[in-house]
């Protein structure tokens, strides 16, 4: 609950109940008598732990409580269902949207006059023991992480939040913490946590956390540590930094110093048992000690607290049942158990034994509540304790109705930006956040008719004040719309309506059958019947009150609190800020600076290691130097000559890349130009490499020449070839060079000259012997390879469709191209006749040469296609598949194989699909032809078109991708 740990009076609730447990209706201080050294004392308290054994230790996490469910009431164990969860979109998203703000609704019902008494003069004793109750088993609103937040609407104008009229005020709400399992779709909606157990097991004094438990104990004669007094002294303070709450004090709006809390756990809970049997060991004396503590909890929750909170008797206990589930229900720790928050009153009397009523430091009449939100540690002394239990056992709680005082409605605390909250609008923002199902449907899953009229939730307030249920109607508007907790405080008459009675007693007889450790368990053996008996006449409520209250508290008459206020995070952290944001500009440059050089050294590893992995390639070593190589005029770059370990040099770059590969197995003798060596320019090589362009180096120095040679020589040796060199002017060897740019302008002026004889030249025309230049002769006389054929195609010289088309076009077979093979091919794809070109395609296909072409040879052509279009791969299914259904059209489903006529035959049934199957030539298109002759597409297959054709759904999509131009 928003409620639970976070005011100063939780530590009070910690000592008033261990005060009563331990005095068995007798004042403590009479109980014991001790010297300062420990050795004796005067009370002989045998009887209390006589036969008892250490047994079984009961954990502290909640675990192994239930053998056969051993996560049963554990910590962080989801809480229950007994409604279906009702979430905006069945899954995760808070519900209630369409319902009024939580803000208005507390406004309109929550909201009365202070200082209005119970009307069955329960003390506050109780209400604040209401508060330990809760802490001891549950703990399922603490925010989630990340931080989930939703805003609760304020009217604008609104007296406390909104004192401007601005209307742009909200109030921050953060969602509980949730299992990560759970809110994934409407079968696994999201489900909260309870970190604390759903046992009743002394958890808010021991924690659920046994190194928790370990700080505070001195591991000596069963006690716990404290501040001076061994017996009666207060809690030692935090200085081990143990991890408690320690929100932002709302009227300071800062985190106070953790150190100055107190670690929650009280001495006197394990004492005495230490006093009576000094030979035990210290684990033996505490748990023996914890059992008593715990036992004495559940006896006074349940047959005293409970009984008294609810007006209802509780029935006997009858025995331990497994098959009962413990855990905490939603409907319950979201809405029924805070019925007890209207209890609650603005301060706090104290008094002493003779009825002296004390005044605050500020000369009020009492503690006001909202002043001391996480800042109680000064308040708190070893005489406070009594004067606070003493004040609270006299002082009347608040009315039981549906009113919250405005200390938790509008001054509860908050986070620093929103200091004060209203604490009913929280419940009611709690019970959407959980998924709560309305008012009338968690009626009927609890047995009760669901009503029918608003007036039907509580008849006797209806005829007190009509104009209650009026607002109700006029918000609400359905009766099967009314959030749970609204509708359950209007329930309220003196106590808990009948549907939170019902839901607050079903859990803690949940938890009380399904407690294996429980303290009436005879069969566990946890306690002897003699010690249950003792445990049972120990009681917490005494009728009569010597004291009487001065009067019952209003707020008005109590000190006022701090308003509403909001942190500014940037004042006071301006040169912060200014050093950050230089700091924040500095990091991606400090980062990308540490990445490149991360970069570098890792690029020169793997530069290393591929060095060492080809050197050992073979078991041959392989030889390299670093030179320049010179492209042209104004460009050079550095290169790594490797040569081996096969039959080829190689030039890689800086980054171990390959650029270049130079093969000499069909090279018998290497030439190799040199520049003369008193040009007074550094000192260049040139390599004349058949069929490619030469290689152009440059080197620092002679010597480096020389070294170079030796090289190339070396290497050309092992590969049984020889080395001539060739000296001759620097001017005249670059001026010959057929440098990689030089050999780019060739082959562009090759294509040229083949399109500009093709496509250039009007029908019938000849070229004029005028424009035959030397350049031209060059030109025809150069050759292409592979590659550069590849290249002219824009495809890679590994595609199947050029090698195939490479062999097809190289009719003398000497592995190059000539210009007069290559214009023939223009020629014949852009003027010839279809069976020319269909002859081609047979010929494709023909790999063997033997006249016929089987289906295999036809799929490895279909194959080359679809790589070529980059289309979507084909499976060897769908290929047979095709030609099946060709070899079927054309009525050649009995054979394997076609010739050419057959093929011929078959290519007209599909004729118009392979109208558009082309070769995209480099250079087609440019716009020095002359636009009146160019002809801008070159169709493979010019087939005359027919009405009636059958058509492949296959070939209209590749085909499509296929032009000459």
């Amino acid at each position: 609950m928003e409620l639970i740990f976070f005011s100063k009076y939780i530590i009070l609730e910690l000592y008033f109940c261990l005060f009563f447990l331990l005095s068995s209706g007798q004042d403590v201080r009479k109980r014991v008598e001790y010297n300062k050294d420990f050795n004796t004392t005067n009370t002989d308290y045998s009887p209390l732990i006589q036969g008892s054994t250490y047994g079984e230790k009961q954990r502290y996490d909640g675990w192994y409580n239930n053998l056969a469910h051993p996560s049963w009431g554990s910590i962080d164990s989801q809480l229950t269902r007994k409604t279906p969860a009702s979430y905006a979109d069945g899954v995760y998203k808070l519900n209630g949207m369409s319902r009024p703000s939580p803000r208005i609704l507390s406004q309109y019902f929550m909201k009365g006059v202070d200082g209005l008494s119970s009307l069955k003069n329960r003390t506050s004793l109780q209400t604040f023991f209401g508060q330990l109750v809760s802490a001891e088993i549950l703990m399922a609103s603490e925010l989630g992480c990340p931080i989930e937040m939703a805003k609760i609407e304020i009217e604008k104008c609104d007296e406390m939040y909104d004192e401007k009229c601005e209307g742009t005020a909200f109030m921050p709400f953060h969602r509980a913490y949730y299992d990560r399992r759970t809110g994934q779709s409407p079968n696994s909606p999201r489900e909260q946590l309870n970190r604390m157990t759903s046992w009743i097991d002394g958890s808010f004094i021991y924690s659920t956390k046994e190194a928790w438990v370990n700080t505070m104990r001195t591991f000596s004669n069963g006690l716990l540590k404290t501040n001076g007094d061994a017996i009666f002294g207060l809690p030692t303070r935090n200085k081990d930094r143990v991890p408690l709450e320690n929100r932002p004090a709302p009227h300071v709006l800062r985190m106070l110093n953790p150190e100055r809390m107190f670690i929650l756990g009280d001495p006197r809970v394990n004492q005495n048992p230490g006093f009576l049997a000094l030979d035990w060991e210290d684990e033996d004396i505490f748990q023996a000690a914890r059992r008593r503590v715990i036992a004495t909890l559940q006896n006074i929750i349940m047959y005293e607290f409970l009984p008294s909170f609810l007006g209802k008797v509780i029935p006997p206990y009858e025995s331990y049942k497994p098959d009962i589930h413990p855990g905490i229900s939603h409907v319950f720790q979201s809405a029924a158990f805070r019925f007890g928050h209207s209890t609650i009153p603005p301060g706090i009397y104290r008094r002493d034994r003779n009825c002296n009523y004390k005044k605050t430091a500020s000369g009020g009449p009492a503690m006001r509540l909202c002043s001391t939100w996480w800042d109680s540690q000064d308040e708190i002394n070893e005489d406070a304790v009594e004067e606070i239990l003493l004040g609270l056992s006299s002082q009347i709680s608040e009315k039981e109705d549906a009113i919250l005082c405005s200390d938790v409605r509008n001054k509860l605390f908050g986070p620093m930006e929103f200091s004060r909250r209203d604490l009913a609008a929280l419940n009611i923002m709690r019970g959407r956040d959980n998924g709560l199902a309305d008012y009338n449907t968690v009626r009927k899953c609890n047995g009760f008719s669901m009503i029918n009229t608003f007036e039907e939730i509580n008849p006797k307030l209806a005829n007190e004040d009509p104009d209650i249920f009026v607002r109700l109607r006029n918000l609400y508007k359905d009766v099967n719309n009314i959030d749970l907790y609204v509708g359950g405080m209007l329930e309220s008459v003196d106590g808990p309506g009948p549907l939170f009675s019902k839901i607050i007693k079903d859990e803690f007889l949940r938890i009380r059958d399904a407690d294996r450790f429980w303290f009436e368990n005879v069969e566990h053996g946890t306690l002897t019947e003699t010690e249950i008996l003792e445990i049972k006449n120990i009681f917490f409520i005494h009728n009569g009150n010597p004291c009487p209250q001065p009067g019952q508290l209003n707020a008005t008459t109590l000190e006022e609190c701090p308003f509403l206020t909001g942190y500014d995070y940037f004042q006071g952290s301006e040169v912060t800020y200014i050093y950050s944001c230089i700091i924040l500009c500095f990091v991606p440059l400090i980062t990308s600076g540490a990445a490149y050089g991360v970069i570098k050294l890792m690029n020169r590893r793997r530069r290393k290691m591929k060095t060492l992995r080809e050197d050992n390639n073979n078991g041959k070593k392989m030889d390299s130097m670093t030179v320049k190589e010179w492209l042209h005029q104004n460009a050079k770059r550095p290169v790594k000559v490797k040569f081996g370990p096969d039959e080829s040099f190689y030039l890689l770059n800086r980054k171990g890349e390959k650029l270049r590969t130079v093969n000499v197995k069909n090279i018998n003798n290497m030439i190799a130009e040199v520049t003369q060596d008193n040009s007074g320019k550094k000192p260049m090589l040139l390599l004349r490499v058949i069929q490619d362009y030469d290689l152009v180096l440059e080197f620092s120095g002679i010597s480096e020449r020389k070294k170079f040679l030796n090289k190339l020589e070396n290497f050309l040796g092992l590969n049984k070839r020889t080395l001539e060199t060739i000296s001759c002017f620097r001017e005249i060897m670059l001026a010959n060079a057929e440098t990689k740019e030089r050999r780019k302008m060739r082959l562009e002026h090759f294509f040229r000259e083949a399109y500009a004889l093709t496509f250039g030249l009007k029908p019938g025309e000849k070229r004029k012997l005028e424009d035959v230049t030397s350049d031209v002769i060059m030109v025809m006389r150069t050759s292409l390879s592979k590659k550069e054929f590849a290249q002219a195609l824009g495809m890679k010289d590994s595609d199947v469709f050029v090698t195939k088309m490479f062999n097809i076009v190289d009719k003398d077979n000497d592995n190059r191209i000539s210009f007069q093979e290559f214009l023939d091919t223009i020629v014949l794809f852009s003027k010839g006749r279809t069976d020319d070109k269909l002859r081609i395609i047979f010929d494709m296909c023909d790999d063997d040469k033997n006249g016929f072409i089987d289906k295999k040879e036809l799929s490895e052509l279909l194959n080359s296609l679809v790589d070529i279009a980059k289309t979507q791969k084909l499976s060897e299914q769908n290929v047979n598949d095709l030609i099946n259904s060709m070899f079927h059209s054309a009525g050649f489903e009995d054979k394997e194989s076609l010739t050419y006529d057959d093929f011929k035959t078959m290519m007209k049934e599909f004729k118009g699909d392979f109208l558009a199957i082309g070769l995209d030539c480099k250079g087609a298109k440019q716009n020095y032809l002359d636009a009146t002759t160019n002809v801008a597409r070159m169709q493979s297959f010019g087939l005359d078109a027919i009405a009636e054709r059958r058509k492949s759904n296959w070939l209209k999509k590749v085909g499509s991708s296929y032009k000459l131009s």
